[in-house]
């Protein structure tokens, strides 16, 4: 009796086991299924989170840009600079700015060349269960920044058709980026006497040494090069070359046949446009026609605008034989000045010089409008009513500093005996720089175009941000 009672005893004991030890499972799956559950609503809560930050993080970029876009708006803001959303979406987009020294917050200068926006945005509904990586999100933006005026563009010297380049000539183009010399469909030929060109050099022709003719640099050439007993002290990219191979006293670097030449921009065809040049305020230029004999005389003496600092454009369009002037003259640049001719025929004068009235740096332009836009440079020719004709300078024409020139010709440039010159020279007909110049880069760029590129822009009339150099999450 006593055993058969502990018998049943047993089973309602393993049976109350059995039972709590279900319990326990269940418990144990329970708590997976609540912790699952949980672990999945954190998720997606952090998910949503993420969407809703990112996106205000994105709108603050885009509050930051349209403000920069409105005068003035930037400065408005209670603390410059910054903006700072009062509902949702909720962000704080600070803007910075670089000159070219480095990022600096506040509002952009109109010397800046970049702003940067970083905007942090917050979620609306914040992630639960402890997951809070998506609660907020960063935007970095990068833009190019413009501005109202002339930024610079272009390389040293783009002599579209070729050019001889000889008798101590000395050019330097260090300055440049890549090359600094340039032909589009033309030869190059550098001739006698110590001519050396400081700098790498695009021939998309042939390319002829003769004589000491240096190229401190390297060259891309898509013909022939003849190197003579001429020498490079870079690298040779050619079609063929002439002793070949080239020994190390005429190819420093390193000689490739049929290298790939680098891009080369177009030719802009530049018109006559006075309402693209704008100050760096978006004011326009003063602009004043010559409509007589004595208005197409340079003479020496002051020559800018009216106002003290005022831009002046020149149009010397109607002077038949373009602007004349006497020997030994100086014209002295009270503000920057552009000139428009159909030609420039300096060649008989002695000593030309453009100067500064003052310490100021000036620019100066001398543009000889193409007036055919079909992308390739068009001189036109007499008998022509609108015959135009080269840029010729002879015997001490001097760019002088601290003066800096822009020429830009459909025709040719013809430079000899000792012209100095500070700038840039794009010339459409096949040219000659000889016997003695000096030439040194400095970029200016001209309204309306971006010569390293080879388009024509759209003229900026405020400050205000261009377009995107990079956009990231941080």
């Amino acid at each position: 009796m006593f055993l058969r009672s502990l018998g049943r005893g047993g089973e309602q004991g393993a049976a109350l086991a059995a039972v709590i030890g279900l319990m326990a499972v269940g418990l144990v799956v329970g708590s997976l299924i609540v912790s699952s559950v949980v672990g999945a609503f954190g998720f997606s809560s952090s998910s949503r989170a993420g969407v809703q930050s990112q996106s205000a993080a994105d709108a603050g970029v885009a509050a930051a840009r349209a403000g920069m876009y409105l005068p003035g708006n930037c400065a408005m803001q209670p603390t410059p600079g910054k903006y700072v959303s009062a509902s949702v979406p909720v962000y704080s987009a600070t803007i910075e700015y670089d000159t070219g020294a480095g990022w600096t917050a506040g509002c952009p200068l109109v010397t800046a060349k970049q702003v940067r926006i970083v905007s942090t945005g917050t979620a609306q509904a914040k992630g639960v269960a402890g997951v809070s990586a998506g609660d907020t999100s960063v935007v970095e933006a990068v833009f190019k920044y413009l501005s109202p005026g002339v930024s610079p563009s272009g390389i040293a010297m783009y002599l579209y058709k070729g050019a001889t380049i000889e008798a101590n000539s000395s050019l330097d183009l260090t300055e440049a980026a890549g090359a600094g010399l340039l032909t589009k469909n033309g030869n190059i030929v550098c001739d006698k006497n110590n001519t050396v060109i400081n700098g790498s050099i695009v021939v998309d022709g042939n390319f002829t040494m003769n004589g000491t003719c240096s190229v401190n640099g390297s060259a891309w050439v898509s013909g022939a090069a003849d190197l003579g007993s001429g020498s490079i002290s870079g690298d040779l990219a050619a079609a063929s070359v002439t002793p070949n191979p080239p020994t190390k006293a005429r190819v420093a670097g390193t000689y490739t046949q049929g290298g790939a030449m680098p891009t080369m921009p177009g030719w802009v065809d530049l018109g006559y446009t006075a309402t693209d040049w704008l100050d760096s305020v978006g004011a326009p230029y003063q602009v004043k026609t010559s409509l007589t004999v004595a208005d197409c005389q340079l003479n020496s003496g002051s020559l800018g605008g009216t106002l003290p600092g005022k831009p002046l454009v020149l149009n010397m369009l109607g002077c038949a034989a373009g602007p004349t002037s006497t020997n030994n003259t100086t014209v002295s640049l009270t503000s920057d000045v552009v000139i428009y001719a159909q030609q420039f025929n300096f060649g008989a004068l002695n000593s030309l010089k453009f100067t500064s009235s003052s310490t100021a740096a000036r620019r100066l332009w001398f543009i000889t409008p193409d007036l055919i836009a079909d992308g390739i440079p068009s001189c036109q020719a007499a008998p022509s009513l609108l015959a135009q004709g080269n840029f010729t300078v002879n015997n001490g024409f001097t760019i002088a500093d601290p003066v800096d020139a822009l020429l830009y010709t459909p025709c040719a440039f013809d430079g000899r005996n000792g012209f100095e010159w500070h700038g840039q020279i794009y010339a459409g007909g096949y040219s000659s720089v000889q016997n003695n110049p000096k030439f040194t880069f400095t970029p200016i760029g001209v309204a309306g175009a971006d010569l390293t590129t080879g388009t024509t822009t759209p003229v900026v009339t405020k400050s205000e941000p261009g377009s995107v150099v990079t956009m990231r999450d941080r």
